[in-house]
């Protein structure tokens, strides 16, 4: 055993012998100096990707657009941050998911997902709807590209490019119905305009020839009732013309808590007589509102009316009001800070098919109602830089929210 490893060292000598050798003579230094140097630039060349490679990488995972990439079996090989936090899944839970599963429509999902990967067609600026890991819908638009590849004539998979279009939804609707309300009051302002005449006309007939009848005559009775019902279609024409050209508003600071309770002392009666509880929170230290009082207790008003006639046997009406002072409800608010006011009833609902109708000019659930309540609120609040919305929900109840900008002082305005 102890010969065996002499002779092992004898022969490791020997090798450090040659490599002592090699070491000294000119050419293996210059070799050795020469693939010294490519394994350094090597080095150079590796590190130098690395970066360029986290660099992309750090883009694609901050990127506000969401990315996905579908293999060719239809399944999810990746999703950026965005991608992930929009649709509520971590990348573990996603990956090898079929990207069909996430479309809100089953068939659409099936159907857009053999295009895009036995078709190979592409799609831009196209709409659709996912469905969340907690079970919510989101509109979004997508563009799509395939993945080429060398090897490969029918590619290597597809990029899905899509974006929530929540708010681009919402905006065509205000847009939308900003347009019917413009062509509305214009419309309506002049055919009131037309009408008033000759209603002026036929009241002032009306009584003269009432004056002429004895008061048991059945006559006068008739002409009466002719002259009552031009005067309610006078206050139905004095509606149009409110609701074609609203007086421009006359802002000031006003409490809020002193609106809402004197609209609710004016309902009191009715509100007792129905059973339904009113409740009103407002948080401590509420800045005072910035707004044309009249217009604003007329948008109260129309929707203490609203709750009113959702609970024919009795209920709730709550009122709150928080301020917040980072909020920023639309593009065109100067500063950040909002009242948020909330009216909400416990009544009948509204159903997702007449939710997005309601604030539509004569849209109506009721039998005897014109359907301009809802139009008028909503266009006062556009006057006065504000903004309404709604959340309904079948049986259960309707909560209006109103965004009022704050306001500091009226230099701010």
């Amino acid at each position: 055993m102890s010969k065996y490893l002499d002779q092992k060292k004898e022969s490791i000598v020997r090798v450090n012998r040659i490599i002592d050798d090699l070491q000294s003579s000119q050419d293996v230094k210059e070799v050795l100096e020469k693939y010294k140097a490519k394994y350094e630039q090597l080095l150079k060349n590796y590190e130098h990707l690395i970066e360029v490679f986290e660099f992309h990488k750090g883009i694609i995972q901050n990127i506000s657009s969401c990315i996905a990439t579908i293999g060719r079996d239809g399944k999810i090989t990746f999703m950026n941050k965005s991608a992930l936090n929009l649709i509520g899944y971590n990348q573990e839970e996603i990956a090898g998911k079929s990207m069909r599963e996430l479309f809100a429509d089953k068939n659409e999902g099936i159907i857009l997902t053999e295009q895009l990967i036995s078709l190979r067609k592409m799609f831009d600026s196209r709409e659709t709807s996912l469905v969340t890991k907690d079970g919510r819908i989101i509109p979004i638009g997508f563009s799509t590209t395939p993945i080429d590849d060398d090897k490969n004539k029918d590619g290597s998979g597809v990029i899905f490019i899509f974006r929530d279009i929540s708010d681009l939804i919402n905006f065509r609707r205000q847009m939308e119905r900003m347009d019917r309300l413009a062509t509305l009051g214009e419309l309506s302002a002049g055919i009131a305009h037309e009408i008033r005449n000759p209603l002026a006309g036929i009241k002032t007939s009306a009584e003269v020839l009432e004056e002429s009848f004895s008061p048991g005559d059945f006559r006068a009775q008739l002409v009466s009732r002719i002259v009552k019902e031009i005067d309610r279609s006078n206050k139905l024409l004095q509606r149009f013309f409110h609701f074609a050209k609203p007086s421009r508003p006359k802002p000031d600071f006003h409490s809020l808590k002193l609106i809402v309770d004197g609209v609710y002392l004016l309902l009191a009666p009715k509100l007792a007589k129905r059973k339904i509880l009113f409740k009103s929170e407002f948080e401590e230290n509420l800045p005072d509102i910035y707004i044309d009082e009249s217009q604003f207790e007329q948008v109260i008003l129309n929707l203490f009316l609203n709750a009113f006639d959702s609970m024919p046997k009795g209920g709730e009406l709550n009122v709150n009001a928080v301020y917040d002072k980072n909020l920023r409800y639309s593009d065109t608010q100067k500063n950040a800070g909002a009242i948020i006011i909330s009216v909400t009833d416990k009544g009948v609902g509204i159903s997702d098919e007449k939710i997005e109708k309601i604030f539509n000019p004569f849209f109506t659930t009721k039998s005897d109602g014109v359907g301009l309540g809802l139009s008028i609120s909503s266009r006062l609040l556009e006057e006065n830089q504000s903004k309404i919305e709604v959340e309904s929900e079948l049986n259960k109840g309707t909560t209006f929210k109103l965004f009022l900008p704050f306001v500091q002082n009226k230099n701010q305005e």
